[in-house]
């Protein structure tokens, strides 16, 4: 324990200033604790959990051992104290590890001259922690359960739940296809071998660094490499591929260096193409093997069959090879006098300052480059620095972005520009985060348990809105609205329940047997019966998702109404449960992205265009999707869980506490307990609260 202690301390010796009045999370409650030989320790009382009492220290440290080892007069002391904070964090250096964060928080604070807010109340935490690692609310059981729960620990360990959950994978998939711009169909293709294998990466938990380093150095076709679709998602767009690569991994501000030297940066376009340069062996875009593979066949083909089979062709095209010389140039109307337009263009690292080259990442790349004996692996040496754990910006950004996704803002904005890390409202606290990314080896879920397991997080959140650029020090989480993804798989929740994440979508199988050409042995009369084949599969792949776009539920019948369970058929689709022509499943089992109309792209999901495009900007649509849409459709379906549990409660009030329970993951408030009896006595039915509460404000916003 003081081993590890020392090591976090080293990563941050800022953040581990002894303090006299306040614990590293603000709290100040401490006494001084005796045990039966005489030894003394001051911590604050964190909880009694299976005869265990847990104490915490000023610089974090968390101790516990058995009760009756106290003296008569602090075990007398121990079982009337209220636990402090948040509880017990049973893993006493992931205790310590939070609360170093804590302190990094409030030394931030405190130099602003703020103060941090109450502890969110167990309501409050339930719902948001769900949210936030999750995807979605919690069911009106799971909410009842935590909040009934006596435990000191319940926090911790409701987090230790979700983020071992399929839920969490669904989630962060979600947040990662809007990173990467994950979409069914790009390049005239279908992207379903990607998307299954970045579920698969999410799912077995594969440290992030060796993620993206396996779409960097991905080859082979997409019908075979799932990891190839990162850099065929831009096929033959070398220079805007690699743009996004580094804004989205490095925070490197530099798109405008693709045609110039950067305005408001350091980035020049020398630079830039010095780095596209690691790409230049690298071929997304061969244009002779379609050709090749369909010459003679106009003379034996329809028009029609020949347009599609050319489509086949270019889907077995898709892939990524390297060659042995890089081919990279200037521009023709490159302008400045460190190159001439049309000029080779040698790989280099970027550098953000003097001290980089002493970094390992730097000094093995430069030996790899010195001693290749030609430029096939040029990629690879791209991928091993920028991944590098030795390459504070990879883990700096990743942090940064996760951060966001639990408080609502980056310490550092925009995410994308990590440039001058100096420049964030707390650069200690982002220098100290990428250092613990590394710390924890890139492992998403352990990251997202230390920060929802810190007291920063499990704060009530700041309500007002935020004036543009104005730093932010983290009293507690904004405010924010539900994602699009959040607030769909909150409806399908609400729907179905815990059910939520048995359905699983498979579909990049079906579709690689059938689109997988043998190109030499292949005749035109089997192409006919392969474009057959094709046109079979779209259908198929197509109606397992339902409909749920504009009128989808238009026309109705009593079969469309009832809820039709998950099947899977022949073909090798598996189909979601269906009710009011929409598929209730995850957004992460749904198109990527959903059709226009559909309650997703009206909520902000993005069309998977522009990274990082998902907006909760409100509107006008999403009210009347809200007020007269499919989803309130479905819940106001007397076989949609949450309106049939409601509906089973005899008594009134009992029928307003399941519904709030279910929308809220709280009971209501007296006032609005009277309120809704009295509508109840004036006609009101479950169904009309039902409305009433998926339109209230409250529903979509993280508290």
């Amino acid at each position: 324990m003081k081993a590890l202690h020392l090591a976090l301390c080293a990563l941050l010796p800022a953040f581990c200033v002894s303090a006299q009045t306040a614990a590293p999370d603000g709290n100040s409650n401490f006494r001084l604790w005796h045990d039966s030989q005489g030894r003394t320790v001051e911590a604050t009382f964190r909880g009694i959990e299976n005869g265990k009492i847990y104490l915490q220290t000023r610089d974090g440290r968390m101790f516990d051992f058995p009760v009756a080892n106290l003296t008569p007069e602090d075990q007398q002391a121990a079982a009337v104290l209220k636990p402090e904070g948040l509880g017990i964090q049973k893993n006493t250096g992931l205790a310590q590890a939070a609360a170093i964060i804590d302190k990094g928080v409030l030394m931030g604070l405190q130099k602003a001259g703020q103060q941090p807010n109450a502890l969110a109340s167990d309501e409050q935490f339930i719902r948001r922690v769900y949210l936030d690692l999750a995807g979605r609310i919690p069911t009106r059981a799971e909410a009842l359960a935590f909040i009934a729960d006596p435990s000191a620990a319940k926090r911790a360990n409701v987090i230790d739940t979700l983020v071992n959950d399929d839920g969490f994978a669904s989630h962060m998939f979600n947040y990662f296809s809007d990173m990467l711009r994950v979409a069914d169909d790009a390049q005239k293709a279908k992207f379903f071998t990607y998307q299954e294998w970045l579920k698969e990466q999410i799912n077995a938990n594969r440290p992030w660094n060796e993620i993206v380093h396996d779409m960097m150095v991905a080859d082979g076709k997409l019908l075979d490499n799932g990891a190839s679709g990162y850099l065929l998602r831009d096929r033959g767009m070398r220079l805007d591929n690699l743009s996004l690569t580094l804004s989205t991994f490095l925070g490197a501000n530099v798109s405008c260096a693709q045609c110039h030297d950067h305005p408001f940066a350091d980035w020049t376009q020398r630079q830039f193409y010095e780095m596209a340069a690691f790409f230049g062996a690298s071929d997304t875009y061969n244009r002779n093997l379609p050709r090749g593979m369909i010459r003679g066949l106009r003379d034996e083909l329809t028009q029609q069959q020949f347009q599609q089979a050319r489509r086949l062709f270019d889907v077995n095209s898709l892939a990524i090879q390297d060659g042995k010389e890089n081919d990279m140039t200037l521009p023709d109307d490159y302008k400045y006098e460190d190159g001439k337009p049309g000029e080779a263009v040698k790989p280099k690292l970027v550098m953000w300052g003097k001290d980089d080259r002493r970094l390992r990442c730097y000094q093995d790349a430069e030996l790899a480059l010195k001693k290749a004996e030609d430029d096939s692996q040029l990629r690879e040496v791209f991928a091993k620095w920028m991944t590098s754990p030795d390459n504070p910006r990879f883990a700096m950004t990743i942090a940064n972005r996760l951060w966001k996704q639990v408080f609502g803002v980056g310490i550092k904005e925009p995410v994308t520009d990590l440039d001058d890390p100096s420049a964030a409202s707390n650069p200690l606290l982002l220098q100290h985060l990428g250092n613990e990314m590394v710390r924890l080896k890139f492992d998403i879920r352990a990251f997202m348990r230390l920060l929802c397991n810190t007291q920063t997080y499990q704060r009530e959140a700041v309500t007002r809105e935020l004036a543009l650029g104005e730093p932010y020090y983290f009293p507690g989480p904004i405010l924010r609205r539900m994602t699009a993804e959040q607030a769909w798989d909150s409806c399908v929740t609400l729907a179905i329940g815990d059910k939520v994440d048995n359905f699983k979508l498979k579909r990049a199988e079906p579709y690689r047997q059938v689109m997988a050409l043998n190109v030499s042995e292949i005749s035109p009369a089997q192409i006919v019966e392969k474009l057959a084949e094709v046109q079979s599969m779209r259908r198929m792949a197509d109606g397992a998702l339902g409909g749920g776009g504009k009128g989808a539920a238009k026309k109705k019948n009593r079969r469309a109404q009832m809820m039709q369970p998950a099947t899977e058929d022949e073909d090798g689709f598996t189909r979601p449960t269906m009710m009011e022509g929409l598929a209730l499943a995850r957004a992460s089992e749904l198109r990527q992205p959903e059709r226009d109309g559909h309650f997703l792209r009206m909520f902000g999901q993005s069309d998977r265009q522009i990274s990082d495009s998902n907006t909760v900007e409100g509107s006008i649509p999403q009210v009347l999707m809200l007020m007269n849409g499919e989803a309130q459709n479905v819940l106001q379906n007397p076989q949609s869980l949450v309106l049939a549990t409601a509906m089973g409660e005899a008594e009134t009030a009992k029928k307003v506490e399941s519904l709030y329970s279910s929308f809220f993951s709280r009971k209501p408030t007296s006032d609005e307990m009277a309120a809704a009896t009295k509508a109840f006595d004036s006609g009101l039915s479950s169904a009309d609260l039902c409305w009433v509460l998926f339109n209230a404000r409250e529903f979509v916003f993280v508290q």
